[in-house]
């Protein structure tokens, strides 16, 4: 690294898989919202309302492309993210890590991304350190570790802090958990206001659509969080 100044920017360089379907995916999703609306007895806001959930997402997905990005310097590691700016100085980074996800192409997200541990053990993502940016993130982190312990990086592993990264990990895995649960649910509640507006009765879409999915979430979200991290410290390392 050169001390005058930035010596690694990551951006995006390539096209990630599947980048080029996400309009077309929009403009498909708006027109069979409209085209449900028009066919069944929906509330006239329930278009709109969607169409704007998906527009949002493309608007994050954007910004996490172009504007998202990773600076190394000789004093810190800055992860500049959709929206937020932040900054860690070398003494306060605990770990840096390329992991395997499990995630697959269809998916829309990298399967070997690099992620940031502080000192407390929150684990935080790298932008555009990954296999689809990068031909060897495992190398290329290799050599940003080696390069933060001359600048100031701690050294080892500490197993206070590695027990606070399974703790964390088995919270992120519950909350999935939890999530993967609320889209099921929700899948439940449109067959539900669908065999209402079959039978005739009017249905609450905002209870069976919002309500009880959110519902389910928060309800299923802490209970599978305490559960996965207890788990997770359980498990032979």
């Amino acid at each position: 690294m050169d001390e005058a100044g930035p010596a690694r920017v990551y951006r995006r360089q390539r096209r990630r898989p599947l980048q080029a379907a996400l309009l077309p995916l929009i403009l498909v999703g708006n027109a069979a919202l409209q085209t449900i609306r028009t066919h069944h007895t929906l509330p006239i806001w329930w278009a709109p309302a969607a169409f704007a959930a998906l527009l949002a997402i493309g608007i994050w997905g954007a910004l996490l492309e172009w504007r998202a990005h990773t600076v190394v310097t000789p004093r810190g590691i800055t992860r500049q993210g959709p929206l937020r700016t932040r900054t860690w100085a070398w003494s306060a980074v605990y770990d840096i890590r390329v992991e395997n996800t499990g995630s697959r192409p269809m998916n829309g997200q990298p399967r070997w991304p690099a992620f940031l541990y502080d000192s407390e053990g929150h684990r935080f993502l790298l932008p555009h350190i990954n296999e689809w940016q990068l031909d060897d993130p495992c190398a290329e982190v290799a050599a940003l570790r080696a390069a933060a312990w001359h600048y100031g990086m701690p050294y080892g592993q500490r197993a206070e802090i590695e027990e606070r990264i399974l703790r964390h990990a088995g919270r992120r895995r519950g909350w999935q958990w939890a999530s993967v649960a609320a889209v099921v649910v929700f899948a439940v509640m449109i067959l539900v206001a669908l065999a209402e507006d079959i039978a005739g009765r009017p249905a609450n879409l905002v209870l069976l659509l919002v309500v009880v999915p959110l519902a389910a979430l928060g309800l299923l979200g802490p209970l599978l969080g305490r559960y996965c991290a207890a788990r997770a410290l359980r498990l032979p390392r």
